[in-house]
């Protein structure tokens, strides 16, 4: 069996030393479980979509059944626009995508990301496997944007109680993040 391909896609603004993120790339790595690639997207504070892309393109050397994708926040779109963009009967095995959206939030550095419709049904076939988590008290993201998310990509997504944008140390359950990814329990 192949061995898993990670790649990880930070949001806005890069990530931090204490980001759950950075927690999966170590868990990853350790044995020796997946490949992983967690690149610093470029120009993060000031990010431009066919940028972001091309380093996610770099990234996922073979999109297939072993790849692993994981977003936060902008890093989600950024998936979106990614699958979008596949050829026809290449799928990725799982996306994972954690404080979500779809929408432009009102915030003229990043709506350039989703101010174009996104293709769902060319997304729907362009992984496996979807799973979408938020919280219920994301101060950047509404309930409301999440669910419209999760119900275009056809999941139940995963609600996480009081969490805040999902960055730590808002977030604690890490190994439930794990399981997903590595398919253990």
């Amino acid at each position: 069996m192949d061995k898993k391909t990670l790649v990880l896609v930070h949001g806005w603004g890069g990530t931090h030393p204490l980001h759950w993120q950075k927690w999966l790339e170590q868990k990853a790595v350790e044995g020796r479980k997946m490949n992983v690639f967690f690149p610093l997207m470029p120009n993060y504070d000031s990010p431009v979509l066919s940028e972001w892309l091309a380093k996610l393109e770099e990234n996922v050397a073979s999109p297939g059944e072993h790849a692993v994708l994981v977003g936060h926040s902008l890093g989600c779109p950024t998936i979106l626009r990614y699958l979008e963009k596949l050829p026809s009967g290449v799928s990725i095995g799982l996306v994972v995508l954690v404080s979500g959206f779809a929408h432009p939030l009102g915030i003229t550095e990043i709506d350039g990301f989703v101010s174009a419709p996104f293709d769902w049904v060319k997304i729907r076939k362009s992984a496996k496997k979807f799973v979408v988590v938020f919280s219920d008290n994301d101060p950047f993201i509404s309930v409301k944007e999440s669910l419209f998310l999760a119900e275009s990509l056809g999941v139940k997504p995963i609600m996480e109680k009081m969490a805040g944008h999902i960055t730590a140390p808002d977030f604690g359950p890490y190994q439930k993040l794990w399981s997903i990814v590595s398919g253990e329990k």
